[in-house]
């Protein structure tokens, strides 16, 4: 098998222009991606593909979704490489519903795509109740167990945006995916090669379920201390990772290309447990199995 590159970034936040960035960044969003894609160039990383891996914007209309689709599809003819995005909590997903995929009524955005053999897997972990925490929809759940069960010994990669659970989060559990079990009884037993995620604006690396690596990359806009659970020290950072997959064997190198020693800002945490109030595992909703755009 020959080797499969991906650039995976995620949380890059972007703003209107009559909008102020979120915290009190120094740098302008849209300047810090636009660093990586050159960062990606300049260095000849020449990637396969490129996860943006949700929390595209800030507040975004329509037309942000829209003009942001042009932006990505001019860096994609630019690196050689598509790019595929998926939600995270601070989207709008009727905003990126009708400006983006020029749709509308798609409850959650999630698809499968085959690259090389391998099954790439784009879950829609954004929570409408919870603005921060992670949800995974009962019918996403079955239409991943049932695309698994189809090619049972193809190996998989799965990308959210929510981390799961692992104890080294203990005090973040109040953000990350809140039915991880439900997950994790749907991939046990399967070829899983790795789940790749954003969201925390800090990297770390850990197994689930004793045999599932996951790997949750840093912001693309601020990297945030989260050593005192109940304060939280933002700085302006820009970091992403490049995943190599080798022989169903995947690795991962992070390449921070930015940090801002002053503390622009302080994000106040009370409780830190999971949320109290979890949706049912019930609905009528639809994913896709491609792309569609």
């Amino acid at each position: 098998m020959n080797k499969f590159t991906i650039v995976h970034l995620s949380d890059p936040q972007l703003t209107a222009p009559a909008q102020s960035p979120q915290y009190h960044q120094q740098v302008a969003p849209i300047t810090k991606l636009q660093r990586i894609f050159d960062d990606i160039i300049a260095h000849r990383v020449e990637p396969d593909l490129i996860v943006v891996s949700g929390d595209l914007l800030q507040g975004g209309t329509s037309s942000d979704y829209a003009r942001l689709h042009t932006y990505f599809e001019q860096q994609s003819q630019r690196v050689g490489a598509p790019i595929q995005v998926i939600l995270g909590d601070q989207d709008d997903r009727e905003a990126f519903n009708i400006g983006y995929l020029e749709q509308k009524h798609q409850p959650y955005y999630a698809y499968k795509q085959v690259y090389q053999n391998m099954d790439f897997y784009f879950l829609d972990s954004k929570w409408e109740p919870n603005k921060e925490a992670g949800w995974l929809e009962r019918e996403q759940l079955d239409w991943l167990n049932k695309n698994l069960h189809l090619a049972p010994r193809r190996r998989a990669f799965i990308f959210l945006h929510h981390p799961l659970d692992t104890p080294a989060l203990r005090g973040m559990r109040y953000a990350i995916l809140q039915n991880n079990r439900e997950l994790l009884a749907i991939l046990h037993g399967h070829n899983i090669g790795g789940i790749f995620t954003g969201h925390l604006h800090f990297g770390v690396s850990y197994l689930v379920d004793n045999s599932i690596p996951v790997t949750c990359v840093g912001s693309a806009t601020t990297y945030i201390d989260c050593q005192d659970l109940h304060h939280h020290e933002v700085h302006d950072g820009v970091s992403y990772n490049i995943i190599t997959i080798q022989r169903g064997m995947a690795s991962v190198t992070s390449h921070p290309l930015f940090l801002g020693q002053p503390v622009i800002d302080t994000i106040t945490i009370g409780n830190t447990g999971f949320a109290k109030h979890r949706p049912r595992l019930t609905g009528q909703h639809r994913t896709n199995d491609s792309v569609p755009f």
